[in-house]
């Protein structure tokens, strides 16, 4: 499956600092590069990298100019030049560059030296605790890791800086108004190999390649569980290493409320699934690739559940009736993605019987792009035997549960067990509990779940490394597992 396309602007990545080596740059040189800039509206101007606090000097300036670039020379322990530009002015650079507007012969002897990204996470009324909070909790846990790192306030307010200064990767994550900002600063060596990319105008793979790293980097050394760290676990969930399991069930992010019964629903799920692995051909509906996908309707309903007779003339009934039931648009409103949404839009579904073996044809066109698309979660199709009613149940919530956003998943037992229209008996109870606790432990041997939870006990949230079902008669709670 081809990895999703990562773009600055798609991953709301900001660009805040673009820095160039020039091992040798004669003056003259220098004025040339200085003039092209002066042209697209940067003022240039010179400092020393020896002094503290360097005076800046004006090159080519004017007030019509609202961008400018930096000459650093005199650099300790280096002969060279470096190109300097920061903030909103490298942001303005990379717009040019990206337009194609840059001449890069201009800069042929220079090399990309800095680059940094930075992703604002802004503030919600649901944060539950401050921002500094969650700095301090994240320096708390980094001094676990033997990460190296310092929280510092300044005039504008915290900041925790991650890792060296003088390495090759560097992070600072920092309040703003009414926001955090988690910057990622990469130079040296590690730059070398995207040099190419960007003086060659190989953007996409430019960005999907930084983007990857930008992701990565934090996912590994933040804990993933704090409220605003929930942007990074969206960006990580696609592009992590996932074990993919035979026959998985891909899924998106499914809404809480569904507007159909939970077989149709699981049915759903297992039908993207096994149309994966289908013969297709492309076909263009208003100029968009579709596949043209052609199955007997009795292999489906084989693939759904092996223990039932692929003869069944009820199950085959109940399977026409969903595949007319897919070009209604009815199941869209059960994920929470819109993208998504787009993609499981089906416009066509054909049924028919053969004339001579007599069985059911099926042909259905999904949009190609869902062929590419990389699930947030792969996870054991836990579906494919016969279920009790009270079984089919409690797998749906445990799989509606699990892929919701936050790294948290909190099951309410008392509140399932309500929602039953009859009153059930303790035994029935006890063995719906049970059931539970089977998924659990199913997902920990896929390695899906970290191996500490929580009991709710009279509102209260308590950690535990086990449970039965007398502990969780209220609820519990796990933690989904994201290797990076």
């Amino acid at each position: 499956m081809h990895p999703n396309k990562l773009t600055f602007e798609s991953e709301n990545l900001q660009v805040d600092y673009i820095s160039f080596k020039f091992q040798k740059l004669e003056n003259s040189t220098q004025r040339k590069i200085a003039d092209y800039l002066f042209k697209l509206g940067f003022n240039s101007y010179k400092e020393s990298g020896k002094l503290t606090k360097p005076i800046k000097e004006s090159i080519l300036v004017s007030s019509k100019n609202k961008f400018e670039v930096c000459f650093v020379g005199d650099n300790p322990y280096w002969d060279g030049t470096l190109l300097h530009f920061s903030g909103l002015n490298a942001s303005r650079f990379y717009f040019f560059s990206k337009e194609q507007i840059i001449d890069w012969t201009i800069f042929s002897s220079a090399v990309l030296s800095r680059f940094d990204l930075y992703f604002e996470r802004n503030y919600k009324t649901a944060d539950k605790i401050s921002g500094r909070e969650f700095l301090q909790n994240c320096q708390k846990n980094l001094k676990q890791t033997n990460k190296n790192s310092s929280l510092e306030k300044n005039r504008k307010g915290w900041i925790l800086k991650i890792g060296n200064r003088k390495s090759n990767h560097y992070f600072r994550i920092y309040e703003t108004k009414n926001s955090l900002r988690f910057e990622h600063e990469m130079k040296g060596k590690v730059l070398q190999q995207y040099h190419l990319l960007l003086v060659e105008n190989r953007f996409e793979e430019f960005e999907q390649k930084l983007s990857y790293q930008f992701f990565i980097s934090f996912g590994k050394f933040l804990s993933l569980q704090f409220s605003y760290l929930d942007w990074l676990v969206l960006k990580l969930r696609p592009i992590r290493k996932q074990t993919f399991l035979q026959s998985a069930l891909n899924s998106d992010y499914i809404k809480s409320e569904i507007l159909m019964t939970t077989r149709s629903f699981v049915m759903l799920l297992q039908f993207l699934t096994y149309a994966q692995h289908l013969d297709f051909e492309i076909e263009s509906l208003g100029g968009v690739p579709y596949r043209q996908v052609t199955f007997k309707v009795r292999d489906f309903l084989e693939f759904q559940n092996p223990t039932i007779k692929s003869t069944n003339h009820y199950q085959l009934e109940k399977i026409k009736k969903f595949l007319q039931q897919l070009q209604t648009g009815v199941f869209l409103t059960s994920f929470d993605d819109t993208h998504f949404q787009s993609l499981v839009a089906i416009p066509q579904v054909k049924l028919e019987k053969s004339s001579k073996q007599k069985y059911w044809i099926a042909r259905v066109w999904l949009i190609d792009e869902l062929f590419y698309y990389n699930y947030p979660f792969y996870l054991p199709n836990i579906f494919q035997t016969k279920l009790t009613k009270d079984k089919l149940e409690v797998r749906f919530k445990f799989i509606q549960v699990f892929t919701s956003v936050n790294i948290e998943k909190v099951f309410f037992i008392q509140e399932f067990l309500s929602s039953y229209s009859s009153v059930i008996s303790n035994q029935r109870k006890n063995n719906i509990k049970k059931y539970f606790i089977q998924l659990v432990q199913l997902f920990k041997e896929h390695d899906l779940i970290e191996d500490n939870y929580k009991i709710i006990s009279n509102g209260h949230y308590y950690f535990t490394k086990e449970f039965n079902t007398h502990d969780i008669s209220e609820g519990f709670v796990i933690y989904e597992k994201l290797s990076i």
